[in-house]
């Protein structure tokens, strides 16, 4: 299959992630796995080592209500055919109201109910090199600047 035309832009993506985010926020977590695929290729990646295949242990948690995705500034989706993609940054809400940004992209699937989310990887927005000084104290128990100079 060649592709000739570009992917449109569609606004019932963007809707069924950020009703993803509204239902998570609530607390609403069997509500929120509504708008996750049951497709046995779905797998959830995030930050430090977190990836799940498993629809069990993907369904298996509960959701703090107060807790999750707020939209970044210029969440988009775009569809082609039954198949399409989300992006954002947003940011990750804890419940005692501390803030994380975020890095998302979803690839989502229609099936008989709708939109539903196949694919998520969502990440902490550091910078590169930060990173790789982060992983260099994890791997090596290298105490941070701040314990360094106390």
């Amino acid at each position: 299959m060649t592709v000739t035309a570009p992917m449109a832009s569609s606004t019932e993506i963007v809707d069924t992630v950020l009703e993803l985010y509204r239902r998570m926020l609530a607390g609403e977590a069997e509500e929120a796995n509504d708008l996750i695929s049951r497709d046995p290729a779905l797998v959830f990646i995030g930050s430090a080592g977190e990836w799940v295949d498993d629809q069990d242990t993907l369904r298996s948690g509960t959701q703090e209500p107060g807790e999750g995705l707020i939209a970044g500034p210029s969440p988009a989706g775009y569809a082609d055919g039954d198949m399409g993609f989300f992006v954002d940054q947003p940011t990750w809400l804890f419940a005692d109201g501390t803030r994380a940004e975020m890095r998302l992209s979803a690839v989502l699937r229609r099936e008989a109910p709708g939109w539903r989310v196949i694919n998520m990887h969502m990440s902490v927005a550091v910078p590169d090199d930060q990173c790789v000084m982060l992983q260099r104290r994890w791997k090596h128990g290298l105490p941070t600047p701040d314990a360094a100079t106390d």
